[in-house]
């Protein structure tokens, strides 16, 4: 969203168009909040347009949003950058299929932020849709200046040379996992790639052939990237920025003209890097604070706080060429790691006439409104690190790099009326003055225990997890702990822990009944059914089906059409009567319907 009039929400990338529904998604990201996955099914499939707040309030409404996206949603992510989450969430577990940690592999960062979604048509009369989104923003919460380059198309008959970056991705994906992932999920993918290797991805209006996407450190190690065309002038953006990087851009064009970075980053540069660039520049102070901030030129009263973005994370190379323009967006900062080949990334790029007259597209898209976010990059002193802190963030940095190469993994047993989740594994010698503590999390941080000795937890099923969180620390002033989340192998794990947390969430009649006319309605009712939970009367509730028909005609007609969807509500039924607890929540009244219906399901079909 890098024109301020312009904006778009992440999420909105990802919501099937009219007539279709969401079959499958491979999502890849350096950083991951499990919070941000944990509502995606929920603000993209079901319509949900609340703030993060309000979607993660109803956790029964959650857990049925990603019960019913069931196996279509695959976030491959860097090992490294499951973030912490602020929750200690039960949910949590119900996404330990969906996220797969991933190694680049030549040392660097897996890198790319690349959505890729399959859309099925609901009847025939419509094709079957690829859509791609290349971002430079990761999966998360974030708020800063990015960009993104959507475009969907049906597949085609025959291969395209445009995708093939897209479709060299995909292919690497379930290898350049460490723990590798389940052989459908892996037949999966490659299935997906095969459509992408036959779909042409038009560019936005204005431009002229298809997308071409390039994916960056998956073949030999030192393949440089460089802008694909050569031509007159240039312009780059970037968080990021060395040397190396951008000698690459710089010797794209004869004549560099602008380049947009952050203070910190332009400040660590030599005179001579900068030099050959016409006019560098870096976000204003508005743009760049805090996310309340009002940016020059808004007009909204004092007393009205304005949800802006903050800092910059968008990466862009244009480069004008004659009467032509080519544009490259990606994941892709200006610096050796970046497109040197060690990190994994994906760029895209289109080419389209430029405005008007040559030499005029940086211009025109700097005037269209990025220019007033930003000032004249002023060079500032910056002291000399203390070594004491290099030092203990080196300890630190090392520390982390053990715990990610040790063999960790979370072994669960039974005991007398809960669970006990023990960490178990080797570690290598780690460095005296670390403190390492780790929790579940799907408890809060105050559960934290040393890694050492071997940490065990006594908790319910509903609350265990194989996402560990790590809390680094050093005893030296100024320097920040090192946080972050791993998904370990698990053992032991019971067979019905999705359907105990399901029992955990259902607390009275009302609940069951919101969970029941969800099952019965699927995916698509879930926003009405939100909307219209909280007005709905007990007595409404027993009557009332999700088009106004009686429950019992509601189950009957799931039962004929899709009984498979009655198959959780069966065992569901059947464990909460066995208790006093369970039978308020499942009472005689609706007992008896549910007998009806479940002697239908018992009968044999006509022969």
């Amino acid at each position: 969203m890098l024109d301020p009039d312009a904006r778009a929400v992440a999420f909105e990338l990802m919501r099937p168009p009219p007539g279709h529904r969401l079959d499958f998604a491979v999502l890849t990201t350096y950083t991951l909040d499990l919070e941000a996955l944990l509502v995606l099914p929920l603000s993209v499939l079901a319509h949900s347009d609340g703030d993060i707040e309000a979607l993660l309030a109803d956790p029964l409404r959650l857990h049925q949003a990603i019960r019913e996206a069931g196996d279509r949603i695959h976030v491959f992510v860097d090992e490294t950058g499951i973030s912490i989450p602020r929750g200690a969430r039960p949910l949590y577990s119900m996404l330990e299929g969906s996220v797969h940690g991933v190694r680049a592999p030549h040392g660097g960062a897996f890198h790319p932020k690349v959505w890729i979604v399959r859309f099925s048509p609901k009847d025939e009369t419509a094709d079957r849709l690829l859509r791609v989104a290349v971002l430079s923003r990761n999966l998360g919460f974030d708020r800063a200046w990015d960009v993104a380059l959507a475009t969907e198309s049906p597949p085609g008959r025959r291969r395209r040379s445009e995708s093939r970056g897209l479709v060299q991705l995909l292919g690497a994906l379930p290898d350049l996992t460490r723990k590798g992932v389940p052989q459908r999920v892996a037949e999966q993918v490659r299935g997906l790639a095969d459509q992408v290797a036959r779909t042409p991805f038009p560019a936005p209006a204005g431009f002229g052939s298809p997308v071409r996407f390039e994916a960056l450190g998956l073949a030999q190690r030192g393949r440089n990237w460089k802008p694909p065309v050569q031509g007159d002038r240039s312009l780059a953006i970037a968080p990021f920025v060395n040397m190396s990087g951008l000698a690459r851009v710089t010797r794209a064009a004869e004549h560099p003209a602008v380049l947009i970075s952050r203070q910190e980053e332009l400040d660590k540069l030599p005179e001579e890097a900068i030099e050959p660039w016409n006019e560098v520049l870096v976000l204003a102070d508005a743009a760049a604070g805090e996310a309340e901030d009002t940016l020059p030129g808004d007009e909204t009263s004092s007393d009205t706080p304005v949800v802006r973005p903050r800092g910059l994370h968008a990466k862009v190379i244009a480069v004008e060429h004659g009467w032509e323009v080519t544009w490259c967006v990606g994941s892709a900062n200006l610096t050796h790691a970046g497109l040197g080949g060690s990190n994994v990334e994906v760029m895209a790029s289109v080419t389209g006439r430029g405005w008007r007259k040559p030499g005029r597209a940086i211009e025109h898209f700097l005037d269209g409104g990025f220019r007033n976010l930003c000032e004249t990059y002023k060079r500032t002193a910056r002291p000399e690190p203390d070594p004491a802190v290099v030092d203990a963030e080196a300890r630190l940095r090392q520390t982390r790099d053990a715990l990610f190469n040790a063999s960790l993994r979370v072994v669960c047993a039974a005991s007398e009326d809960d669970w006990t989740l023990t960490l178990d594994g080797t570690l290598a010698p780690l460095p005296k003055d670390v403190a390492i503590v780790v929790w579940p999390v799907s408890v809060m941080e105050t559960r934290a225990l040393p890694l050492e000795p071997r940490p065990v937890w006594r908790l319910p099923a509903a609350r265990l997890s194989s996402f560990i969180a790590f809390r680094l620390r050093v005893p030296a002033a100024g320097v920040d702990d090192i946080r972050f989340a791993l998904r370990l192998p698990a053992e032991g794990m019971p067979a019905d822990r999705t359907h105990e947390l399901l029992r955990s969430l259902l607390d009275s009649p009302e609940d069951f009944l919101r969970f029941l006319r969800a099952l019965l309605g699927g995916l698509d009712s879930l926003g009405d059914w939100a909307q219209n939970a909280d007005n709905s009367s007990e007595s409404s509730m027993w009557h009332a089906g999700i088009g106004g028909e009686t429950v019992l005609e509601d189950l009957l007609r799931t039962a004929s059409r899709d009984p498979e969807r009655l198959v959780p509500v069966r065992r569901l039924i059947r464990d909460l009567r066995r208790t006093e607890d369970g039978r308020r929540i499942v009472p005689e009244k609706l007992f008896r319907i549910w007998s009806a219906v479940e002697k239908v399901l018992e009968r044999p079909p006509n022969p």
